[in-house]
């Protein structure tokens, strides 16, 4: 019985939640703050740099969640993508129902400071992906390419 409970907190406490629409907009500097008070059990991991890209990269001590926390030219949050341990998809499911409108099969949405923000789950072997970002508005015409 106590086994179950200890093992229960455990993934309790390895599957932090989803969410992460306070960080659309946001600033670097919020975002850190945000992060350390919220999220105690990840760290800033700073093992790998992208010339290409902007982030924060965040992760548990035992590398079952990561966080990347893209950042624009303007030094706002423009996407979050987490990645965690398959043994969290299941919560992680109910979550994304409970919090978001579901859009498609593994897809919800959301509105943030007046954008539409949208989600993602993808499914691979041994992990998942959670990516929230601002949704793309197709044009007129209903292509997304430039004339």
């Amino acid at each position: 019985m106590k086994t179950r409970l200890v093992i229960a907190f455990l993934l309790a406490l390895l599957c932090s939640n989803a969410e992460a629409q306070e960080f659309i907009g946001l600033p670097e500097d919020n975002i850190r703050e945000i992060m350390k008070a919220d999220r105690p059990g990840l760290s800033i991991d700073n093992r790998v740099k992208n010339d290409t890209f902007r982030y924060i990269k965040y992760s548990s001590g035992d590398d079952n969640e990561t966080w990347v926390i893209f950042i624009d030219d303007k030094g706002r949050c423009n996407g979050v993508r987490i990645t965690c341990d398959n043994i969290c998809y299941d919560r992680k499911i109910k979550e994304l129902n409970s919090l978001y409108k579901p859009d498609e099969p593994y897809s919800w949405s959301y509105r943030s400071g007046g954008e539409e923000v949208s989600v993602r789950l993808k499914q691979e072997s041994w992990f998942f992906t959670v990516t929230h970002e601002r949704k793309k508005h197709k044009g007129k015409s209903g292509n997304d390419r430039a004339a």
